[in-house]
């Protein structure tokens, strides 16, 4: 266990805010982990947006058990960025972390995270997020996967807009950093995006002079699932972009040279999305030759219009499972597996908090494994509790000691086994 701070009431307090929008079918369990946070000095406070579903019921019944659950709420929806700043305003903590509310966070997220912070004298500290989705169309990864960080790196305002970080490309605006509240000061989200709002908050972020760290560990579990999914591209929500962007490229100083190439290289990409934008809306107004003059008149839309079509035939052919089979694993740093039935999955030793490589592949493969699998799971001391923290969801899981330690569970197990059995044949007879 992280305990950065042994005094708990020394302990920083943490704002956790939650957007939700009528998140009834996973909040429970995004709230859950944010509670079951080795950092205990936190409050969750749960913006809604105006749900209509039973989002709302679940938030008051476990805030019924835990005080540090707070609700605000809203008649009408006015999107994340609403949302979020208004958890914003009503937030106390010296950090403040973005969970949303259909994701799953580590248990000891905030603790490393703070620990980063404080090492690293950083006012915003990101880790990786790793996708899982029960649609196994979706290849689990990482978002920063390719980056195969070895160490901290730090973000500036070049490599957000830039969209690339150690030579690779990566969506750094997808990050869910933790932020000094006195950082955020009177910067809020931008209420006319309901796409790019985190990129465009954390761009400002740093353009007042706030220093952002990437961290090599992945603790944030994001979900995919269809709402996630779908095409976000509009013309309604790429013309916000482009004006928020616009903006700032006016704002900039004339010596930003290569801060001011970059944004305005990404306005030109979101006005090539604009424009394939308004192809899709003539082709779903069936407006054959609006949509072919658009085609013809803007021929940057010919690759993203092949993109389309390609994710929707790699979609199809690879079909979500009906069931996931089950599957016996062992995580465990050393050591293989001593039991035929369950398979070895080797995990990294705990190191301290942004030290250590990545090991974005391996946690990639669990969340692959658990989307696959009905999982049952032996965590074999420090790095298999740790990594047990990793799996989006499981049939069964038990923490032991060692290795040697396994033998004698499955030496139970088969023993119970055998007496149920032989129970169940004197009740037959």
């Amino acid at each position: 266990m992280n305990k950065p701070f042994p005094n708990p009431a020394a302990a920083p307090l943490i704002s956790v805010i939650m957007a939700n929008f009528n998140g009834g079918s996973h909040i429970r369990k995004a709230i859950q982990s944010v509670l079951a946070q080795t950092h205990q000095a936190l409050e969750l406070i749960v913006s809604d947006d105006g749900s209509q579903d039973q989002s709302i019921a679940i938030v008051e019944e476990i805030r019924e058990n835990d005080d540090r659950v707070r609700l605000i709420r809203s008649n009408k929806s006015s999107g994340p960025a609403g949302a979020r700043n208004r958890a914003i305003e009503a937030a106390s903590g010296a950090w403040v972390a973005v969970v949303d509310s259909d994701d799953i966070i580590h248990p000891e997220r905030l603790a490393r995270m703070l620990t980063a912070a404080d090492t690293l004298q950083a006012d915003m500290v990101a880790d990786d997020l790793i996708f899982f989705a029960e649609d196994l169309s979706e290849s689990a990864k990482t978002l920063f996967q390719k980056l195969d960080l070895g160490q901290p790196e730090m973000v500036d305002a070049l490599a957000l807009v830039e969209g690339r970080l150690a030579g690779h490309d990566v969506a750094l605006g997808y990050a869910k950093p933790l932020i000094r509240r006195a950082t955020i000061g009177d910067i809020r989200y931008d209420t006319d995006l309901r796409v790019d709002e985190d990129h465009d908050f954390y761009l400002r972020l740093l353009l007042s002079g706030a220093t952002f760290a990437l961290i090599p560990d992945a603790m944030y579990l994001y979900r995919r699932h269809a709402a996630s999914l779908s095409h976000r591209f509009s013309v309604a929500k790429l013309q916000p972009m482009i004006a928020a962007q616009k903006a700032l490229l006016q704002a900039l100083p004339d010596d930003c040279k290569d801060l001011r190439v970059a944004l305005a290289r990404r306005i030109e990409n979101h006005r090539r999305h604009l424009n394939y934008a308004r192809f899709i809306d003539a082709l779903a107004a069936r407006e054959a030759f609006k949509a072919l003059g658009l085609l013809l008149w803007y021929p940057t839309s010919w690759p993203l219009l092949a993109n389309t079509i390609r994710e929707r035939a790699t979609r199809k052919t690879h079909a979500p499972a009906v069931a996931r089979s089950p599957k016996k694993i062992i995580l465990s740093a050393h050591g293989g597996s001593p039991n035929a039935d369950f398979a070895f999955v080797p995990v990294p030793d705990v190191v301290g908090a942004g030290s250590g490589r990545s090991a974005a592949a391996t946690w990639a493969n669990l969340a692959r494994l658990s989307c696959e699998h009905d999982l049952h799971i032996i965590a074999v001391g420090r790095a298999g509790a740790f990594a047990l923290g990793l799996v989006p969801f499981y049939g069964s899981a038990r923490v032991v000691n060692t290795c040697q330690d396994i033998h004698a569970l499955i030496a139970r197990d088969n023993a119970a086994n055998q007496t149920s059995g032989a129970a169940q044949l004197a009740r037959s007879l």
